[in-house]
C-alpha cells in the first residue's frame, strides 16, 4: 500500500514533505553517526513510509541530512516516540535513535540547527 500511495503522490506532487537537518559532528563520531543514519533510514523507508533520505557533509564540516516523505502527516505518524512498543518500533531502532540522540547531546558545544520542514512545490530531483 505504501508503494502505491508514494507513486500516486509523486505523480501529483500533492502534499509531499521534506525535512532538512543540519548539525556538526566531532571527527570521532562521524562513522558511528553514518552507521546509525543508515539503520534508521532503511527502517523508516522499508517500514514507516519514508520516500528516502540523503546525508551530506560540506567542506567546512557541516552535516546536512535531507529526508523525503509522502506528507507531513506521514512523517509525524512515523515517529512513535520513546514509549512505543517493540511491536510498533523495534528495540534495535529505538536503541539506534538513542545512540544518535546521545551523539547530539555530546555536541552541545558545536553548532546545531533546528530542523526545517518544507512542502515540496516542484520536483526535478527524482525521475518519474
Amino acid at each position: 500500500m505504501c508503494k502505491t500511495l508514494t507513486l500516486q503522490i509523486f505523480i501529483g506532487k500533492a502534499n509531499m514533505f521534506a525535512v532538512i537537518y543540519r548539525f556538526e559532528l566531532k571527527l570521532h563520531q562521524e562513522e558511528k553517526y553514518q552507521q546509525c543514519w543508515n539503520v534508521i533510514v532503511d527502517y523508516f523507508k522499508g517500514k514507516r513510509g519514508a520516500i528516502g533520505s540523503c546525508l551530506h557533509k560540506s567542506a567546512d564540516g557541516l552535516w546536512v541530512a535531507y529526508s523525503r516523505w509522502p506528507s507531513r502527516a506521514a512523517r509525524d505518524a512515523a515517529w512513535l516516540g520513546d514509549d512505543a512498543s517493540d511491536e510498533d518500533l523495534p528495540f534495535e531502532i529505538k536503541q539506534t535513535i538513542k545512540q544518535m540522540q546521545k551523539i547530539k547531546e555530546e555536541n552541545y558545544d558545536l553548532q546545531q540547527y533546528d530542523e526545517i520542514g518544507l512542502e515540496v512545490i516542484e520536483d526535478k530531483l527524482l525521475q518519474y
